[in-house]
Formats: C-alpha cells, structure tokens, sequence
C-alpha cells in the first residue's frame, strides 16, 4: 500500500508545482506587458517633446537672426551717413547683408512644415512669411539706395524698422502659441496613457484574481483529501479497523483502495498474532531460564577477564613509569645488589644495565662520603624502612652527580625486606644555580670581590673572634679621589677597567687573612685582622702609595689618588655600624684634608660630623620653609649716562651661627642644596623686580649662579620661564658667575651663556682676577661686566703691584668693550682712584650697606648724585 502512496504524492506534487508555475507566468507576462506599454508610450510622448523643442528653436533663432540682420542694415545707414566707411567697405558690408537676407528668407519658407496640423498657426506662418518677403525686397531696395541716396535710405530704414518690430512681435506670439499647444499636446497624451494603463491593471487584476480563485480552490480540495488520508493512516497505524477508507475523487482513488485492502490484511494478522500468543509466552520462559544460567556464566567471565586485564595494565604502566620517569629508579636485593634500573639511572651513572646488575650502587666513588655519611643512613634504613638525603654520584667520565635520593624498603607482609628501591632526582643544575646565586648575593660581580652583605658578615665575625680572643682589628674605607674624572672622559669602560685594577692592587698589598670588599662605586672597604695601628697606618701608607702610581687603561693611562678612614676595634667601635660609621667619618676627614690621605678616627670627627648633619638638616629646612631673605647692595655708576642697580644678597635670619653666607653658601653648594637656594633667589628677585615696576620705580637686579646652577642643561629654559611669569624683561636680571664655576666646562658653559645672553640676560663675571684663567674668559666668554675681586681693592694701597693689577684690568676691558665693577670699596682713596682710571661702577661699605627691599627703593630714588658715604 506504501508503494501506492509515493505514485500519488509525486502526482499531488506536479499538480501543485504546475499550478504555482502557472501563477508565476501569469505574473510575469503582466509585468511585461505593462512594461513594454509604458516604455512605448514614454518614448512616444519623449519623440513629441524632442520635436516641439526642435520648433521653438526654430523659432527662436529666425526671431534672433531677424533682429540682428536689421541691426546690421541700420548700423550700415548710421555709418555711411556720418561718412566713417569707404565705398570698398560699404559694397563688401552690402554683399554679406544680400546673403543673410536671402538665407533668412529660405528658413522662414520652411516654417510651414511644422504647423499643418493646427490652422491657427498655419495662418500665423503664413502672414509672418509674406511680411518676411516684403522685409527682404525693402531691405534689398534699401541696400540698392546706398551709398548714393542716404536720405531715402533712411526713411527706408524708418519703414522697416517699425515692420520688423511688427514681424518680431509676430514671431514671438507664434512661438508663445506653438509652446502652449505642446503643452497642451503633451498633457493629454499623458493623461490617455495614464488611463490607458489603468484600464490595462484592472484588466490583469481581474485575471490574476481568477487565477488565484481557482488555484485556491484546487489546493483546498487536495488539503483536505490529505487530512482524510492522515487520519486513516493515523486510525491503522493504532490498530483500529472499525474505520472505513471513503470513495474520494479520481486523483486519491488508488490510495484509498489501497488503505482498504490493507485494513484487511490487518485484521487478518491480529487474528494470526492472537492465535501465536500462547506458543510464544511457552518459548519466552524457556528462554528466561537459559538466559539466566548464561547470564551468571558471563558475569563470573567478565570478572576475571577484567581483573586479569586490569593486572595487565598496572603491569605496563609500571614498566612504562619505570623507563620513561626523568627520576633515575634503581632496585636492589636486601644486600644492595642492583637486579634493576632504569635508563635515567644509566644515564646518570654513565653505565649500561648490564654493567650495573650484580653490582653495588657507585655512590661510594665520589669521595664526597664518609663511613660515618654510610652508617647513618643504614641505621635510619633499617629501624624507619625509609632514608631521604642529598648524595654525591660520580659519572663514568669523572664529573659529579648532584642527587636527591629517597630509599624505601618493600617487605612482605611478615615484614622481611624483599628490596630496596631507590629515587634519585639530578639537582646538579639546581645546586649550580645555588652556587651562582650565592655568589652573586655575596660577591661584586665586576672585582669578584666580597660585596656590603658579605663584608658585614665577616666584620660581625671578626668582632666575635676579637672580642673573644681580646685583640683589636682595624676597619679601613677606601673611597677613589678622581674616579669620576676618569668616568666622565674616558667612558664607564674604562672605569671599570679601572676598579678592576684596583681591587687587585688592594689584594696585593693586604694579608691573605684581611678582607677586602667593594662597597659600591668607586668605594671600598678593607678589614686588616689583628693589627695594631702603627701596623695598620703602615699598610695604609702602602695603599695610598700603590693607588698613586698610573693605571695602564685600554683607552689610555689614568692617574687617582685615595682617600682612607680608619676605625680601630673596639677603641672607635664595639659593634659593625659605628665601626663604619666612624672609619666614614675619618674618610671625610681625609678629603677635607686634601684627600690623598688616610686618617684615623677621632672623636672631634665625629662632633664635626654631627654638627654637619645637624646644619644640612636645619638648611634643608630652612629651603623647605622659605626661611631666607633678600638684601640688595646699590652698585654706584661713575660715569655719566649709566645706571644704577643692585645685587641681591642671601640671608637666613634663623641660621643662628651658622647663619653667615659664607658659611652656610659653600656648605649647600658641597652638599647638593644650592639648586633650592638658587631658586628661592630667582624667584624672590623677579618678585621685587615686578614689585618696583608696578610701583613705578624699575630695578635692574644681579644674582649669583652657583657652579650646580650653570651645569644645568635648562638652565636659560628655567631663567625665562622665570622672568616670562612675572611679566619683566630678562634685561632686568643680571646674572654673576664666580670663576669658580668657570673651569669646570668652559666649552659647555660658553654655549649655555651665549644662549643667554640670546634671551635677553646680562652676564658678569664675579671675583676677576682670582683665577688662573681670567683673561682666557674674557676672550672666550660672551660677558657683559666683569668684577674686580675685593682683595685687589682692599690692598689697592698696600703694593704698587696691586694696583698695576688693577689699572691693566680697567684697561683691558676698556679696550675690548666690557664694563667693570669693582667690588670692596672702603675708603674715598679707593674710591677716587678708580674713579680716576675708568671705573664704571663701585660697590662696598664706603657707599652703601646691604639693605633691606624697602631701604633698597628709599636709596635709588635720592639718587648717586645725593648719596653720601656710609657711615
């Protein structure tokens, strides 16, 4: 019967299939037809627009050409009557003019053509063309009158001017007609389209509804014969022959025959399957009794089948664990004989398995191991049945085998011992690692000597033994005079060479029993064991002496000196940190000294020291808390048409007695505070400067760099910054340099001072003629003033020497154009000499004291001319 139903379905589904094809033909043609219709209608209604635009064209340009042919013919009457043309040029005009006419007049023949459907324009053309002819036998009559007869020719003029404008305005109104029958013509072709194609969708919406009718009404039939087939289909599949297939229609008669004759064939088989029942529940408990013997037969199979593969399988891991295990595993019998081992423990050992079994372990070849090492490890073996520890091996190529090895014992369940198994794990590498970082956590990885970790160590040791055995030992810290030096010009290498060089000059000049540690740097630290001082100020003697001779660098030779502290244990220190605190301290000393030199501690070291301290904590405070003040001292001009200004002067009104300038100045600049000072004075001076300038009184302002100060790459970056905040111009800031600061980089410093001066800053240079170089300034230097150092005008009196000095100083600067202040002016002698060699500006006590900003103002207004001298 199933064989029936697939005909019949193939058959549903070409009658549905062609039934949607139909639909979609239907679809399709009507779209094209409307398409086509469309399209032939628009390009009809295109063609008629194209023609109409044509036509007005045509008009336009005869209306266009009319009006420029008459133009031309009067232009020609205006110029032969004011006699600007000659007769060749009026015959050659005449003859262009014949030839526009005659073509103007074959166009508008031709104007005919395009009016035969409407008479009102036919009649219009009509008119237009007679009065066009008798345009161009006037207009031919009035070129025949030139150049002869001007009067006619201009009442001929006259008459075909007013008949042109009738002709133009003719043209116009045909143009203006044919326009408005176009659009008249265009709008009911359009509307006949329109309604045309209306009529042509109802049409195919009526077909295509009647299509659609009788597809639905096809398809509705066919549904519902396929709901009675499913329900038939759904009542037989259950069982229920009580169900009778129905007729139906030609296309699902054959499919409900044959539901049918299978509703027969169904109950035919229930009464075969009633009948069998009882035979087959006899057969069933004949074959639930055998099953269950075979059942439990199977069971007990399976059981020992899976117990002896799972044997297996334990067995292949075991051996798969044993050779494959990084561990090298090793089993021996109760007498350590080895019956079994792995490849990680030949390899290990350097031996083959046949090489090893039979034999005891190779432990004992290392050398590394004592009997006492061996009875330890058998008593623990023998009462714990397990022994853990590091062992040493020795590979068959002579190297050492590092080990962690675990031994355990297997017994029996009685508990006598079967075996031994043993583990090793290699921990070589680990304890490679070990050494390594040993070695770089107490040594200096570039001199290999011992570092600060490792230096405490042996300095608490050697406190220990000392204090045990009641002798003294000495503490000595070494720190390098000109390292930096060699550091800045020859490169770190070099400086590395250095050290190296020098660690080995210290090992060589100490006992092997002393220590000799690098610290960090270009710092060391030397521990001379039982030693008195006499001993040890002759082995620092020695040192001095050593580091004084050259090194031979890669780059080239280098010269250092040292600088050495000592404390003596446990006069100078009972415990390491005052020992080097105090061998620190003497250190210092030492530098202060001169360096080049050791000293040994003593307690007004130490005092000197606490006082440092307690003024390096109390000016970094200070810094902190803007303690300080400005004082400004006038500089007094000696010629005429110069200026006076001040300089700002640095106090700290709570320094106490460390509160002098030049105490407190040279202690910041050696201690790395110069760099806050020099800021509070900038920025305390820019302040007064745009104080005075809101005041009406504006100052001009000197300020001291420090050597720190002028090393700095942004210095004239940080200076404009400065002077751009507070509104004033850089030339109110006049910047001192001691020379001092000058031999440091004369080259750097001479880029940083030209730019500078680019900023708009002036630039003095302080206490001239203290150095060495001072006149090499002057030539290399971009500077504005120079300042003659206070000694040279102090004795200026003392020593004819003094003041040649002086006078060859004024001289110079006169020469090459650099104005000069001379600084330390007591007494009307000094000052009446300078004043009589050139001077251009005098500062001192004999004028003016430092002052306070107010005090400062109060002055400049009496002005030089009304200052007297201080008392």
């Amino acid at each position: 019967m199933l064989q029936r139903l697939f005909p019949l379905a193939h058959t549903v589904s070409r009658q549905m299939f062609w039934l949607q094809s139909l639909l979609v033909v239907l679809l399709l043609s009507a779209m094209a037809f409307l398409h086509y219709y469309n399209d032939g209608r628009t390009w009809l209604l295109a063609d008629e627009s194209r023609r109409h635009a044509r036509e007005q064209q045509q008009l336009g340009d005869t209306v266009s050409r009319l009006g420029d042919l008459h133009n031309r013919l009067i232009l020609l009457v205006e110029e032969q009557e004011a006699e600007q043309l000659s007769p060749s040029d009026i015959v050659r005009r005449k003859l262009s003019l014949q030839q526009a006419l005659n073509q103007l007049t074959q166009d508008t023949l031709a104007l005919g053509e395009q009016t035969r459907q409407s008479p009102a324009l036919a009649k219009l053309v009509r008119e237009i063309q007679a009065d066009l002819m008798r345009y161009h036998t006037q207009a031919s009559n009035l070129l025949q009158l030139l150049p002869s007869e001007t009067e006619a020719a201009e009442e001929q003029a006259l008459i075909i001017s007013r008949q042109v404008t009738q002709d133009m305005e003719k043209l116009r109104k045909l143009a203006r007609q044919q326009r408005e029958k176009s659009i008249r013509h265009f709008e009911a072709d359009l509307q006949e389209t329109l309604h045309t194609g209306h009529q042509l969708q109802n049409i195919l919406l009526g077909l295509l509804l009647a299509a659609l009718a009788l597809i639905g009404w096809r398809m509705h039939r066919i549904g519902r014969q396929l709901q009675q087939t499913e329900a038939l289909l759904v009542a037989l599949g259950h069982g229920d022959t009580s169900v009778v297939p129905p007729q139906g229609d030609a296309l699902f008669q054959p499919i409900f025959k044959a539901l049918r004759r299978f509703r027969e064939l169904l109950i035919s088989q229930q009464a075969l399957l009633a009948s069998s029942e009882a035979q087959q529940h006899k057969l069933e408990s004949m074959v639930d009794e055998r099953t269950a013997h075979l059942q439990q037969a199977n069971r007990q199979l399976e059981d020992e089948i899976r117990q002896r593969q799972q044997a297996e399988k334990r067995r292949r891991l075991y051996e798969m664990v044993f050779e494959h295990t990084e561990d090298a595993v090793i089993i021996t019998t109760p007498d350590t004989h080895i019956v079994a081992a792995n490849p990680s423990y030949q390899m290990m050992t350097g031996m083959t398995l046949d090489e090893l079994c039979g034999k005891r372990p190779p432990i004992a070849r290392s050398g590394h191991h004592d009997r006492q090492f061996y009875q330890q490890l058998w008593t623990q073996l023998s009462s714990a049945g397990r022994w853990r520890g590091e062992i040493v091996n020795r590979h068959t190529d002579g190297s050492l085998v590092h080990a962690l090895l675990t031994i355990n014992a297997a017994t029996e369940p009685d508990g006598s011992v079967t075996h031994y198994v043993g583990i090793l794990s290699d921990i070589t590498q680990l304890k490679l690692a070990e050494n390594q970082l040993r070695r770089l956590a107490y040594y200096d990885p570039l001199t290999a000597l011992p570092n600060r970790v490792l230096l405490k160590d042996r300095l608490t040791h050697e406190i220990d033994i000392a204090r045990e055995e009641k002798r003294s030992f000495a503490t000595m810290l070494l720190d390098l005079d000109r390292f930096k030096y060699v550091n800045d010009t020859l490169g770190h290498k070099a400086g590395d060479e250095l050290l190296m060089d020098v660690a080995e000059r210290l090992r060589g000049t100490v006992r092997l029993e002393d220590t000799v540690a690098r610290l960090s740097g270009d710092e060391f630290c030397i521990i001379l064991r039982d030693c008195t001082p006499s001993q040890v100020a002759r082995t620092a003697d020695a040192i001095v002496t050593v580091l004084n001779l050259p090194f031979r660098l890669e780059a080239r030779d280098a010269e250092v000196g040292a600088s050495i502290g000592i404390a003596m244990f446990p006069g100078d220190g009972e415990n390491s940190e005052n020992l080097m605190k105090n061998a620190d301290a003497a250190m210092y000393q030492a530098k202060a000294l001169g360096r080049n030199r050791y000293c040994f501690f003593e307690p007004a070291i130490e005092a000197r020291l606490r006082g440092e301290m307690e003024l390096f904590s109390q000016l970094r405070h200070a810094i902190e808390e803007q303690q300080f003040v400005l004082h400004y001292q006038p500089i007094i001009p000696l010629g005429d048409g110069l200026g006076s200004y001040g300089e700002a002067l640095l106090r700290w009104p709570g320094g106490g007695s460390q509160a002098s300038p030049g105490v407190f100045i040279p202690f910041a600049e050696q201690h790395g505070l110069i760099e806050g000072i020099g800021d509070f004075v900038l920025e305390a001076a820019c302040r007064f400067v745009a104080t005075s300038v809101e005041q009406g009184q504006p100052q001009s302002i000197s300020i001291n760099l420090s050597a720190r100060q002028l090393a700095m790459s942004d210095l004239p970056e940080r200076l404009a910054q400065a002077v751009s905040q507070h509104g004033i111009p850089a030339s109110a800031i006049e910047l001192e340099l001691t020379e001092s600061s000058l031999i440091q980089n004369l080259e750097a410093i001479s880029v940083t001072l030209t730019r500078l001066r680019q900023a708009g800053f002036r630039i003095a240079i302080d206490d001239f003629g203290a150095g060495y170089s001072s006149l090499n300034y002057l030539v290399e230097l971009p500077v504005d003033k120079v300042k003659i150092d206070q000694r040279f005008i102090w004795s200026l009196f003392n020593s004819p020497r003094n003041q040649a000095v002086v006078k060859a100083i004024l001289s110079l600067a006169r020469t090459i154009g650099i104005q000069t202040v001379a600084e330390g002016v007591e007494t009307a002698e000094q000052l009446a000499f300078l004043q009589a060699h050139g001077c251009h500006y005098v500062q001192g006590y004999y004028l003016a004291r430092p002052m306070s900003q107010q005090d400062f103002l109060t002055f400049q207004q009496l002005g030089p001319a009304n200052v007297t001298p201080a008392g």
